[in-house]
């Protein structure tokens, strides 16, 4: 494997990984956003947000197990919820 092809692939997971990051705070902010409504509307728009963010989430997990970031990803995942 060339050095270019391997660096290209890092950044891919890395990308893939800075994802999986910020859909799991996008879900939090969801999730707030749900608990926060009242407005009969605004709780089926909280609804439809958090399931969008939650399917989102999921993408991007088999994505990333079919590439094979598992180890990568299970150590970054442990590490966005320790904050």
């Amino acid at each position: 494997m060339s050095k270019r092809f391997k660096i290209n692939k890092d950044k891919e997971k890395e990308a893939i990984i800075n994802d999986i990051k910020e859909a799991q705070a996008d879900i939090k902010v969801a999730e707030n956003f749900f608990q926060c409504v009242s407005d009969p509307e605004l709780i089926d728009v909280a609804i439809y947000e958090l399931e969008a963010k939650k399917s989102r989430y999921y993408y991007l997990i088999r994505v990333a197990k079919e590439k094979g970031i598992k180890k990568s990803l299970k150590e970054s995942l442990i590490d966005a919820m320790a904050k």
